[in-house]
């Protein structure tokens, strides 16, 4: 999922901060493996912020849903 605004609910997740390339995201510990679960964007031009979070999804959708939102990046 993604949202593109003024203000999100980030974060959604409880987890690890992490704070690189621009962003905040949430790292959980999942099936002794490390994913993030959601990344924040703060932009000083609108859209002021954009978060990116993995929905309710298992197995491989769950690993591509990760890759996906890792590969989004704020231009």
């Amino acid at each position: 999922m993604i949202y593109a605004g003024p203000s999100s609910q980030f974060p959604i997740y409880d987890g690890e901060m992490v704070r690189a390339g621009g962003r905040a995201s949430v790292v959980v510990a999942e099936g002794g493996r490390r994913l993030a679960m959601e990344h924040l964007f703060q932009r000083a031009t609108a859209p002021k912020e954009i978060h990116v979070w993995i929905t309710s999804v298992t197995g491989a959708d769950r690993d591509l849903a990760e890759r996906i939102g890792q590969s989004i990046d704020a231009r």
